[in-house]
């Protein structure tokens, strides 16, 4: 999905992604990524930033978010990690958004 076929409230996200995996999200940050920005979403904007950026099939995408709060746990550091990732993309701005 292109930015413009992006729905406006999840633009800023998307960039976001984008720009801090500019290759893609490899497997090793999947799950700690979704761990991390599921405390700042809904599963179904969650999952529609994810799945436009993995190309991954929406439901499968739904259901490994619930994965990664749930079975498939990452560790403090590895999310700190992510986080640390995200931080020169504007991440603190992010979570202030609306």
């Amino acid at each position: 999905m292109s930015d413009t076929l992006m729905p406006k409230h999840l633009e800023s996200t998307y960039k976001m992604l984008k720009n801090a995996f500019p290759n893609g999200i490899g497997n090793d940050d999947y799950f700690p990524l979704m761990s991390l920005l599921y405390e700042y979403m809904s599963d179904r904007n969650l999952a529609e930033v994810i799945s436009s950026i993995t190309g991954k099939d929406i439901a499968i995408t739904l259901n490994d978010i619930q994965k990664s709060v749930s079975v498939n746990l990452s560790s403090d550091e590895v999310i700190q990690n992510i986080r640390k990732k995200l931080l020169p993309y504007g991440f603190e701005e992010w979570t202030e958004e609306e």
